[in-house]
C-alpha cells in the first residue's frame, strides 16, 4: 500500500513519488500495463475481518511495545534491583545523549546495569548502532556471557586477526567486547575501534579508575570517546583521595563541563559532578524487593599464626640465604623469596629447587640480571608495587637465571635451605593449616558440608593447599592465571551451584569473579598490595549474597614482614569498626591519605628496618575523611520511587497472555494451525505455506512467549528445545511478526471491515491513525511511530484504550452493512486524532524539558565554578580560557534548545473498522443499571481504606477502577460487577479475563449484589485467575458460575 505524492507522465508509463506505509518516500516506475493492474483503496467496508484485525493488533503493539518501560526485562531471567533500575531509567535513559560515570560501590551489579541500559536503549533507538565494551582482558569472557545470559545479546570480541581484517566489522553484530590492553597498545585494534572509519553509538569502559593521567589508557579512552555518541565508565573506585584522578576521568566524559589541565594538581575544593555526570551509591542503604538490606555485614579479622620452632628455622633459612647471595638485586629477591616463604614452604622450596636447577644447568643458560623496568623508580630503588603477574613472573625467572657471585657456595646454601624445608614439612600439618582448620570448624565447615573460599598468591601454594583440602575429605578445585577463560567460567557455575566445597584461587584466577554462594574466605597469604586485597574481599560481598560475610587473615608475626601487616590490618580493622564496615573498600586510599606507603614499608620490614604503623586513631580520622568524600560524591538511592515503578509496570506490560492472543489472531488471519507443544507455555505452528523468516521459514515451528516456559521446560528435562521461537515483545522475531501483522491488515484495513463486540449494547466505528512524533538527540532528529485509535458513537469522537481490541471478533456469517464514514464523522474523528497525539507530544516535552532545565542549571553551575578557579590566572590566560568556554557553553546551549524541541506529524487516517455491538441485557452477567451504584459502593469501600482511586470505567482497558493506597502503596486493578439482587453468574469479557490473568495478584474482582435495594460488596478477591483454575488460559470471555463466586467468598475469608 502507498499514497502517490507526485507523479510525471514519461514514454510508455509514469514516474511516481510515492509514501509508504511507514512514511518514507520512493520512487517508483511504472509502464502503462502495471499501472492498469494498480487499485485505488476505497471504503466499502468488505474487508476481510481477521486480517483487519490482525493489522489493528499490530497497531496496538507498534504503540505498546515502544512505551513500555521495561519491556526488555519482561521476557529476561533478570529481575532487576530497585537501584539498578533506578540507575538506567531515571538516570541513564532519560538522557539523548549519555556522557556517564557509574560509581556505585563493588558488588551492586554495575555490568548489569550496562546490560539493560543497552538493551533498552536499543530498544528505544537511544542505541541504533553498534556498541563497544572495553573491559580488562580477564573480564571479555565474563561480560559476553553476563550479556548473552541475562539480555539474549551475543557480542563478538575484538582480536588481533579480526583487527587485521581490512573489512569494516560484522555489521550483524551489534556489541563487541575488546581488551583495554589490546585496544591501547595493539596497532590494529586501535584503528579498528577508533580510527577515521569508527563510530559507535555507545562505548563503555568498565574498571575506569585505570584511565589516569599517569597511563596510556586516558588518552586511548579519549580517542574512542570522540568517536563515540553515548559514553559510560564504570568504576566502583572514580575518586581514591586523587582529586586530580577523578577529574581527568569528568573531563573525558565532558570537556565543556569538566574542564581539567593535566599540568595542575592541587585544588582548593573538591569537585562534586551532577547526577546527569555522575551516580555513586553506597551499600549499605541498598534494599532488596523485601525491603531487607542487600548487603548483609562484613567482617574482617587478623589471625596471627605462631610458627613452630622448624618452620621458623626454614624461613630464617631461606631469607639468609637471600641476603647472602643476591646483592644489588636482594630487595627483589627477598620479595620473591619472602613472600613465598611466608606463604607456605611448598612454594618456597619450589623456587629454591628451580634456582638450584638454573644452577646446575649450562652457563650459557644463565644472565645478568636485568630487572624488569616495571620495578624502577626515578631514584634508583626498586618499585615493590607492581601488580601485574606477568611483570613478577619475569623478574622470578630473571633473579632464577641470574649468574651466581659464587656457584658452588650458593648451592651448598641451597642444600641447606632445602634440607631445613624438609625438616620443617617433617612433623605433619602445618601450623597454618591446623589455624585454618579451626576457623574451619567455628563455621561448621566439613567434608560434605559448607562452602570455602581460599586465597594465595602463588600457583605452588593453590596446589598443595587443593591436595590437603582432598585428603581431609573435601571437595575442591583450583583457579589460577593459567586457567582459560573458559574453564574459568565453568569453575564458578559450579562452585555458584554448590557443586563443590572449597575454591583455592590464586589472585590472577580470582580476579573479576563472583562467588556468593559461600560466606567465609580466608587469605592464606597476604598481598602487599591493599588494592588487590580490597578485590579478594569483595569477591563474596556481592549482590545474592545471605548471610553475613566473615574473612580471616592469616598472618605469621615471626616473618619479617609479618608483624607489620597484623599491626597495619588490625589497625584497619579496629577503625572500621567504627565506620560500620565502611573502610573495607578504602584501605588503600586511607593507608595512601595517611601517608603510609604499604609496599614500601614491607620491603623495609624485610630487610629488616624499623617500621612505624600508622595508630588506630590516625587512621580512623583519616578514614573519616575519606567516608567525607566519598558522602560528598554520595547519590542516595530512591528505593520507594523505583518500588513505585515497578507498581507501574505491572499496568504497562505486554505479557505472555497478551503475546499470546496476538500470535492467535496473526494465525487466524493466515491460516496456519496452533497448537500445544512439548511442554506448558510452548505451542507448535503449523502452515501450509511457508513460514515467515522470523519463524523460521519453514512449514512448523514451536513458539513461546517468553523464555521462561522454555528455561522451565529445559530444566525440567525436555529435550529438542534449541530451536523455539522466543516472542516476547523485545525478540526481533516479535518485531518482524508486528510488521507482518501490519501489512497483512493493511489494504483491509483502508478498505474497511466489519466486526463485532460481544460486550457493547451498541455500535460504533474504530478508526486507527498513523502518526509520529518527533525528536532530537542531540546530534540528529528521530521520528518515533505513535498510532492513534478513536472510538466513535451517538456519544462523539474520544481515544479508546488499545487493550480494548481485546473483545472484538470478526462478524459472523451474517454481515451487517456498515454506514459510510460521514463528512461529520470524519472531522470530529481527525480533531480527536490531533488532540491525541498532542497530548503524546506534550508528554514527551514535558520529559525532556525537565531534563533540558536540569542541564542548563548544571551548565550555570559549571561556569560559576569554573570562573571561580580562574581568578589566579594571569589575565591574558584567564581571558583566552573564558573566551574558549564560552564558546563551548554557546554550543552546548544550541544542542540543549534542540533536544528541548518535539515536534508531530499530522494524523493520517490507515483503517476503520464498523463494529456491531452483539451483548444483550440479559447476557451480560451484571446489570447495566446497577453498574454505577456496585461501582459507587467499592469506591466509597476502598476510600475509607485508604486508596486513592482513579476512574478507568470508560478507558476499555479491562477493570474499572485503579487504587493505590496512600500509606503502603499496594495496587488494585479493580472489576466491578452489580446485580439487581442476589449472587447469580457473572461473565468476565474478554479484556477483563486478559486482564485477570496478566496482572495476577493486582488483580481484584469485586461483585455486588442487591443493587437496587441495600447494595453490599458480597465477593472481593485477589487474583481471581489463579483460584479459577478451570479458567481458559488464553483470550476469551469467561462465565464464573454461583458455585464458583461461593467458593470464592469461602476464599476471601
Amino acid at each position: 500500500m502507498a499514497t502517490v505524492v507526485a507523479a510525471t507522465a514519461v514514454s510508455g508509463g509514469v514516474d511516481l513519488v510515492v509514501r509508504r506505509s511507514d512514511g518514507t518516500l520512493t520512487d517508483v516506475a511504472l509502464n502503462h500495463a502495471e499501472l492498469r493492474t494498480a487499485a485505488v483503496p476505497i471504503n466499502d467496508a468488505k474487508g476481510d475481518p481477521q486480517r483487519a484485525l490482525a493489522g489493528l493488533w499490530g497497531r496496538w503493539m507498534q504503540y505498546a511495545v515502544p512505551r513500555i518501560r521495561s519491556a526488555v526485562l519482561a521476557t529476561r531471567p533478570l529481575r532487576p534491583y530497585a537501584h539498578q533500575d533506578e540507575a538506567v531509567f531515571t538516570h541513564m535513559l532519560a538522557q539523548p545523549r549519555l556522557r556517564f560515570l557509574l560509581a556505585d560501590e563493588p558488588g551492586t551489579g554495575k555490568t548489569i546495569m550496562t546490560g539493560m541500559y543497552i538493551a533498552e536503549g536499543t530498544r528505544r533507538g537511544l542505541v541504533p548502532g553498534r556498541t563497544v565494551v572495553v573491559v580488562p582482558a580477564h573480564l571479555v569472557t565474563k561480560w559476553k556471557q553476563d550479556l548473552r545470559r541475562y539480555f539474549a545479546i551475543e557480542a563478538a570480541t575484538i582480536t588481533p586477526e579480526v583487527a587485521r581484517d581490512p573489512k569494516d566489522l560484522d555489521p550483524r553484530v551489534s556489541v563487541w567486547v575488546v581488551s583495554l590492553d589490546l585496544y591501547t597498545y595493539n596497532p590494529d585494534v586501535r584503528r579498528k575501534v577508533a580510527g577515521v572509519r569508527a563510530s559507535w553509538s555507545l562505548a563503555a569502559f568498565d574498571e575506569a579508575h585505570r584511565l589516569t593521567p599517569t597511563s596510556q589508557y586516558l588518552g586511548a579512552a579519549r580517542d574512542l570517546a570522540n568517536r563515540s555518541h553515548h559514553l559510560l565508565l564504570l568504576t566502583a573506585t572514580p575518586h581514591r583521595g586523587k582529586e586530580h584522578y577523578f577529574r581527568a576521568l569528568l573531563n573525558l566524559l565532558d570537556p565543556t563541563l569538566y574542564p581539567w589541565d593535566p599540568r595542575q594538581s592541587e585544588y582548593d575544593r573538591a569537585l562534586k559532578p551532577s547526577t546527569l555526570s555522575f551516580l555513586r551509591r553506597m551499600k549499605e542503604e541498598l534494599k532488596g524487593f523485601d525491603g531487607a538490606d542487600l548487603f548483609p555485614p562484613r567482617f574482617a579479622e587478623t589471625v596471627p599464626v605462631d610458627l613452630s620452632g622448624p618452620e621458623a628455622t626454614a624461613y630464617t633459612a631461606v631469607m639468609d640465604y637471600v641476603d647472602v647471595h643476591y646483592g644489588e638485586n636482594a630487595t627483589l629477591a627477598r620479595s620473591i623469596y619472602g613472600k613465598r616463604a611466608a606463604s607456605s614452604l611448598v612454594a618456597a622450596a619450589a623456587t629454591v629447587r628451580r634456582r638450584a636447577e638454573a644452577l646446575k644447568g649450562p652457563a650459557s643458560s644463565r644472565t645478568g640480571a636485568v630487572v624488569p623496568e616495571e620495578f624502577a623508580r626515578s631514584d634508583g630503588t626498586v618499585d615493590l608495587a607492581v601488580e601485574d603477574d606477568e611483570v613478577w613472573q619475569r623478574a622470578e625467572n630473571v633473579l632464577i637465571r641470574a649468574r651466581s657471585r659464587d656457584k658452588g657456595s650458593e648451592l651448598a646454601a641451597i642444600e641447606g635451605v632445602l634440607t631445613a624445608i624438609d625438616q620443617a614439612a617433617a612433623p605433619g600439618p602445618s601450623t597454618k593449616w591446623r589455624r585454618a582448620q579451626e576457623l574451619l570448624a567455628i563455621h561448621g565447615i566439613a567434608p560434605g558440608q559448607g562452602q570455602l573460599l581460599v586465597f594465595t598468591e602463588f600457583a605452588d601454594t593453590a596446589r598443595w593447599l587443593a591436595e590437603r583440602f582432598e585428603v581431609a575429605g573435601y571437595s575442591v578445585e583450583v583457579l589460577q592465571g593459567a586457567v582459560g577463560h573458559h574453564e574459568r567460567d565453568r569453575l564458578q557455575q559450579r562452585f555458584l551451584a554448590g557443586l563443590f566445597q572449597i575454591l583455592v584461587s590464586t589472585d590472577a584466577g580470582g580476579e573479576g569473579i563472583d562467588l556468593q554462594s559461600a560466606h567465609v574466605m580466608i587469605n592464606w597469604d597476604i598481598p602487599w598490595s591493599l588494592v588487590r586485597l580490597e578485590q579478594r574481599m569483595g569477591r563474596l560481598h556481592r549482590i545474592g549474597q545471605s548471610q553475613p560475610v566473615h574473612i580471616y587473615h592469616l598472618v605469621a608475626p615471626q616473618t619479617r614482614e609479618g608483624r607489620v601487616q597484623e599491626v597495619m590490618l588490625g589497625n584497619l580493622q579496629a577503625a572500621g569498626e567504627s565506620l560500620g564496615g565502611r573502610i573495607f573498600d578504602l584501605m588503600d586510599a586511607t593507608a595512601d591519605r595517611a601517608g603510609f606507603d604499604y609496599t614500601r614499608a614491607l620491603t623495609e620490614a624485610q630487610a629488616g628496618r624499623d617500621v612505624a604503623v600508622p595508630a588506630v586513631a590516625e587512621l580512623l580520622a583519616t578514614a573519616k575523611e575519606l567516608v567525607r568524600d566519598e558522602n560528598r560524591l554520595h547519590t542516595p538511592a530512591n528505593t520507594d520511587a523505583a518500588l513505585e515503578r515497578f507498581r507501574s509496570d505491572r499496568l504497562e506490560a505486554i505479557n505472555p497472555v497478551i503475546v499470546d492472543g496476538f500470535v492467535d489472531q496473526l494465525a487466524f488471519a493466515e491460516r496456519w494451525k496452533l497448537g500445544p507443544g512439548p511442554a506448558k507455555g510452548i505451542r507448535q505452528l503449523i502452515a501450509t505455506r511457508l513460514l515467515p523468516p522470523a519463524l523460521g521459514g519453514m512449514h512448523d515451528v514451536m513458539v513461546a512467549a517468553d523464555g521462561a516456559s522454555v528455561r522451565k521446560a529445559i530444566n525440567d528435562g525436555a529435550q529438542g528445545l534449541d530451536d523455539v521461537v522466543v516472542l516476547g515483545p523485545t525478540e526481533e522475531p516479535f518485531h518482524e511478526l508486528t510488521d507482518l501483522a501490519m501489512r497483512i491488515g493493511e489494504s483491509d484495513l483502508i478498505r474497511g471491515t466489519v466486526l463485532t463486540d460481544p460486550a457493547s449494547l451498541t455500535d460504533y466505528t474504530l478508526l486507527v491513525f498513523d502518526a509520529e512524533v518527533e525528536i532530537h538527540d542531540g546530534i540528529r532528529r528521530r521520528r518515533q511511530k505513535s498510532p492513534v485509535l478513536i472510538r466513535y458513537s451517538g456519544a462523539g469522537a474520544f481515544e479508546s484504550a488499545w487493550e480494548s481490541l481485546m473483545l472484538l471478533t470478526p462478524s459472523g456469517a451474517v454481515r451487517r452493512a456498515a454506514p459510510p464514514l460521514s463528512p461529520a464523522l470524519r472531522h470530529d474523528v481527525e480533531q480527536e486524532a490531533r488532540a491525541a497525539l498532542a497530548r503524546e507530544a506534550a508528554r514527551a516535552r514535558a520529559e525532556r524539558g525537565a531534563w533540558v532545565d536540569q542541564a542548563r542549571r548544571q551548565l550555570d553551575q559549571v561556569e560559576y565554578r569554573y570562573l571561580d578557579e580562574l581568578e589566579d590566572l594571569p589575565a591574558p590566560e584567564r581571558r583566552e580560557r573564558m573566551v574558549r568556554f564560552g564558546r563551548l557553553k554557546n554550543n552546548r546551549l544550541a544542542q540543549l534548545d534542540d533536544i528541548s524541541r518535539v515536534g508531530q506529524s499530522a494524523p493520517r487516517l490507515v483503517g476503520w473498522a464498523y463494529v456491531v455491538g452483539e451483548a444483550r441485557v440479559d447476557q451480560l452477567g451484571y446489570d447495566p443499571d446497577s453498574e454505577a451504584v456496585a461501582v459507587a459502593a467499592v469506591l466509597a469501600e476502598l476510600e475509607r481504606l485508604g486508596f486513592d482511586v482513579d476512574d478507568r470505567q470508560s478507558a476499555g482497558v479491562g477493570y474499572d477502577l485503579l487504587a493505590r493506597h496512600r500509606t503502603t502503596r499496594e495496587q488494585r486493578l479493580v472489576e466491578v460487577k452489580g446485580l439487581q439482587a442476589s449472587l447469580a453468574p457473572v461473565w468476565l469479557e474478554q479484556h477483563e479475563w486478559a486482564q485477570a490473568q496478566q496482572r495476577g495478584q493486582d488483580y481484584w474482582l469485586y461483585v455486588v449484589v442487591d443493587c437496587t435495594t441495600t447494595p453490599a460488596v458480597a465477593v472481593r478477591v485477589q487474583d481471581p485467575a489463579d483460584l479459577l483454575a478451570s479458567g481458559p488460559r488464553r483470550i476469551e470471555r469467561f462465565q464464573i458460575k454461583v458455585a464458583d463466586l461461593r467458593r470464592l467468598m469461602g476464599e476471601q475469608r
